[in-house]
């Protein structure tokens, strides 16, 4: 039996904060946690002082195409695993590959190469697939490719299914199109997490497709009708329905901090879950990439299309809890709730937390929020070099 020990640092849960706290790791999973001088580690134990750092759970991404110059959606094998080992350098240790729409043999084709990677590697940070569509409406496509949308149907639904090798997660709709109704239900009866998003809905047709399963929102107030008050839509569902978990890309322009903070009163951080939307430009210069085969343009760390169009994010989760930290008056704790246990538990992980019998899924960051150390169940996957 392995044993390690972090000690010294500030444990946030994320219920609780415990100053100059200690974890103490056997094998996969959390044996103890307290103040340092309460705990007998014993002496078959590694123990790593980590004085003057944050110690939190591992942060959890619902919704990430990429990093490190790389998508989940290229054709190489390799990507995958540039982009898992990117993200474990920035405390990701749960994420969802995400998928935008293509033309169906090559969308197929992008399902089957990430079931492979994620059977081959169940010790990756890659737990399952966000497919970003394809089922999307063209008014609010986002940087989406208008020519690649889908018409909703089961049978296309299943395949897409069928080729993820049930490794298909969470799927955003638009439920107001025709057919999709349906497909939300089977996906739901499935296990899919149907999440509203690039979507004209009214509230009427929300409550509907809630009634069909739905259950989640993509990255709230971007590619959705702005708030009405004679006309409700999607906003106004997002924040009226309990039943409804909602992502926030806080990277303060995808939505400006006072709307962070009118979430936080109206949702309450419960039921906010942190994303980055991360696309192949995340950790890369500035310059020319691309997305869904159009080009996109990086400055000042905005990406966006020819027109303006934001395009995805390069946010990293530990930027996006210093964003709320620094910017609203959200406690510490709920940060990390929100970069963490919300995540796991719309996707069922059991992860997310820091406590005995939990699985060892912890980022250690110094006080700039830089991460200085990942672990996957119990074991360091990426520790900053020293000068």
């Amino acid at each position: 039996m392995s044993k390690l020990a972090l000690v010294g640092g500030k444990i946030v849960t994320p219920f609780r904060v415990v100053k100059n706290g200690a974890i103490l790791i056997k094998d996969d999973r959390i044996y103890e946690i307290g103040e340092t001088d309460e705990i007998n580690f014993g002496d078959d134990t590694e123990v790593i002082d980590v004085s003057g750092n944050i110690i939190a759970p591992g942060f959890v991404d619902l919704l990430v195409h990429g990093g490190a110059g790389r998508g989940f959606s290229d054709e190489d094998e390799d990507s995958i695993q540039i982009i898992s080992d990117y993200f474990l350098s920035q405390g990701s240790t749960t994420m969802m590959a995400s998928l935008h729409a293509k033309p169906k043999q090559q969308l197929l084709n992008d399902f089957r190469r990430l079931a492979r990677y994620i059977k081959a590697n169940p010790d990756s940070n890659i737990k399952g697939i966000h497919m970003e569509g394809p089922y999307l409406n063209p008014e609010y496509k986002g940087a989406m490719n208008e020519e690649y949308l889908w018409e909703p149907s089961i049978e296309s639904f299943l395949e897409m299914y069928d080729a993820s090798d049930g490794f298909l997660k969470i799927m955003t709709i638009a439920p107001e199109l025709p057919g999709a109704l349906e497909v939300i239900r089977e996906a739901s009866f499935r296990g899919v997490i149907c999440s509203i998003g690039h979507s004209t809905a009214s509230y009427e047709e929300i409550v509907k497709a809630i009634d069909h399963g739905a259950m989640h929102v993509t990255h709230m107030f971007n590619a959705m009708k702005p708030m009405h008050h004679r006309h409700p839509s999607l906003m106004t569902a997002a924040l009226l329905r309990e039943e409804l978990k909602i992502e926030l890309i806080a990277d303060t322009f995808h939505v400006h901090p006072a709307m962070m903070e009118l979430l936080l009163k109206f949702k309450t951080p419960k039921n906010i879950v942190l994303i980055t939307d991360s696309i192949r430009a995340g950790g890369m210069h500035e310059g020319e990439y691309h997305f869904s085969d159009q080009k996109v343009f990086l400055k000042d760390n905005i990406a966006t299309l020819a027109d303006g169009t934001l395009a995805g994010s390069t946010l990293t989760l530990n930027r996006a809890v210093k964003n709320l930290i620094d910017t609203t008056e959200v406690k510490i704790t709920d940060a990390f709730r929100m970069s963490s246990l919300n995540g796991s538990k719309v996707i069922g992980a059991g992860r997310g937390i820091l406590a005995a019998g939990k699985i060892a899924d912890i980022v250690v960051l110094n006080e700039n929020f830089d991460v200085e150390m990942t672990l996957i169940a119990g074991k360091i996957r990426f520790r900053k070099k020293s000068n």
